[in-house]
């Protein structure tokens, strides 16, 4: 008898000393998958954002989301939407999209591209306005023009390796982890600064091309030929496929001008 009490207590104990450790592997579990990552939200009902819009969705074609300063529920991009301070964009894998900002920039985005609006000021009775951007991946095209209202106008954008000033350009941005590949077009003056090296600083002037890597070196200014210009602009056009090329890049109508691709009003309000 005292020898079958003795095992009893025994297998009791042991049960014991084992639970905890069952306890803490179940909350292990539990915290674990609380720390996966939840795949965003994206809801068709669209929400404003804070503050007042700074620009306009002017067209779309395929999926395209944007966020606000909540990255876990983001809205599915229909032509007309407001974009406010601290928005981000992304284009998904077929998704191209034209906006307008309220200082008259217009750009366009092309599939699998990131872009965030960090800042936008637009000061009508001081006349001065201001647009900072932050491409983070992908790639689009730029047109900078300073309404003849404002006394000072400036968009900034930035990438991984480089930082780009404009007043008065049209230019491509193309962004991956570690390079930017910038392109002018005509009328165009944009100062470009190596973050990797900030005391380097460069113009870029009409039909150009820069590379800035995230490896230290000197940059170089090639020239761009106008047709290798415009056949890198149409990739950017936010146009059915058809409309933008024949049967070749060189073939495609002399009458879709770049001009005419990017037509809009310029006077829409918001």
């Amino acid at each position: 008898m005292p020898a079958l009490r003795k095992n009893l207590i025994y297998t009791l104990c042991s049960f014991l000393l084992l639970l905890p450790f069952g306890q803490i592997s179940y909350s292990e579990t539990a915290i674990s998958e609380k720390l996966l990552p939840v795949d965003i939200l994206v809801e068709d009902l669209f929400q404003a954002g804070s503050g007042l819009p700074v620009g306009k969705i002017q067209a779309v074609r395929g999926d395209a989301i944007v966020y606000h300063r909540d990255p876990a529920v983001a809205y599915r991009i229909k032509t007309g939407l407001p974009l406010y301070p601290g928005d981000t964009i992304n284009t998904r894998n077929a998704g191209r999209i034209l906006c307008r900002l309220i200082d008259g920039t217009i750009f366009s985005l092309v599939p699998k591209t990131t872009l965030a609006i960090l800042q936008c000021n637009h000061n009508s009775a001081r006349k001065t306005s201001l647009s900072f951007l932050s491409l983070k991946r992908g790639g689009g095209h730029f047109q900078v023009s300073p309404p003849a209202e404002l006394f000072s106008h400036e968009v900034k954008i930035e990438t991984v390796t480089a930082f780009a000033q404009a007043r008065n350009a049209d230019f491509i941005i193309k962004t991956t982890r570690d390079t930017t590949e910038i392109i002018t077009f005509e009328h165009s003056r944009l100062e470009v600064t190596d973050l990797t090296e900030p005391e380097v600083t460069f113009f870029l002037t009409d039909f150009q091309r820069t590379v800035v890597a995230d490896t230290s070196g000197p940059q170089i200014a090639e020239t761009v030929s106008q047709e290798e210009a415009e056949a890198v602009m149409a990739e950017t056009r936010v146009l059915p496929q058809s409309h933008l090329f024949a049967s070749s890049a060189e073939k495609y109508s002399e009458a879709e001008t770049a001009a005419e691709a990017w037509e809009f009003d310029r006077n829409a309000e918001y």
